[in-house]
């Protein structure tokens, strides 16, 4: 506001000088918008109500559409391979790696390996169930609520340790199919052309095997002296991704597993 210097003969005959300031109610209204602003941010950052088994969704999305990209863009197999170690409670069925075939037949390792929300977990494929897995609940676990990998789910698919390599001053990360201490997983893969594989090798309409669908669920690691690695306690609790062969990625409700 300006302040103009005025003489007392215009103090006594001009209008009286009305002071500028927030009132009370203009307070309010711009802290009720403040805290509205702050609630849809908060929002947004938590992805709609802020569920592990979303968030576990969305990222798994993504992951896969990023390793469906890698392998168009390499020509080179690309897997997304989930850790099926039992003994380790904290990786299994929760713990992800991109990894890329190299021209040797090695696996390099590209980025970081990633870890579901707390408490998903991907449910094992139905063969897998009964020796890795349990339900707390007296509900009948839906028929169709078990992951359908890329691979033969008879066969895991075991990795050796990592080895660093350097190249022209770069770092790079590999790991020897059923190299020294070796570490099962199980896999969804991309062909060079960014096609999904399927048990079969196929994921053709009439195929011999299910598409692959990665199915994940709310879970609890048992303790470990527990034969079976993780306790679903709610059949509920269900979330998913089914790929298909030439790009489609659908997100699954709970509605489109058990039904």
């Amino acid at each position: 506001m300006q302040l103009v210097r005025s003489s007392s003969f215009h103090r006594r005959n001009s209008p009286k000088t009305v002071s500028s300031g927030f009132t009370l109610l203009e307070l309010l209204v711009v802290i009720a918008v403040m805290a509205l602003m702050m609630g849809l941010v908060g929002f947004s950052l938590l992805g709609g109500g802020g569920s592990s088994l979303d968030a576990a969704q969305r990222e798994l999305v993504s992951l896969v559409q990023q390793a469906r990209q890698q392998a168009t863009l390499s020509g080179q197999e690309i897997r997304l391979i989930v850790h099926d170690d039992p003994a380790d409670r904290e990786k299994f069925h929760r713990y992800m790696e991109m990894i890329e075939r190299d021209a040797n037949g090695t696996w390099q390792i590209l980025g970081e390996g990633v870890l579901l929300a707390d408490q998903v977990y991907f449910v094992p494929s139905m063969a897998r169930f009964a020796d890795s897995a349990e339900t707390s609940s007296d509900e009948g676990w839906p028929t169709e609520a078990f992951t359908v990998w890329s691979g033969d789910s008879k066969k895991p698919f075991s990795l050796g340790e990592i080895e660093m390599i350097s190249i022209a001053a770069e770092n790079f990360a590999f790991r020897d199919e059923d190299g020294e201490n070796p570490v099962e997983y199980r896999y969804l893969a991309f062909d060079g052309e960014g096609r999904v594989t399927c048990a079969s090798g196929t994921c053709a309409p009439g195929g011999t095997s299910p598409p692959p669908t990665l199915v994940l669920a709310i879970g609890t690691p048992n303790p470990s002296g527990d034969s079976k690695a993780i306790r679903f306690d709610n059949p509920n609790d269900l979330a998913g991704v089914l790929l298909r062969r030439y790009g489609g990625v659908a997100a699954l409700s709970y509605e489109d597993i058990a039904n």
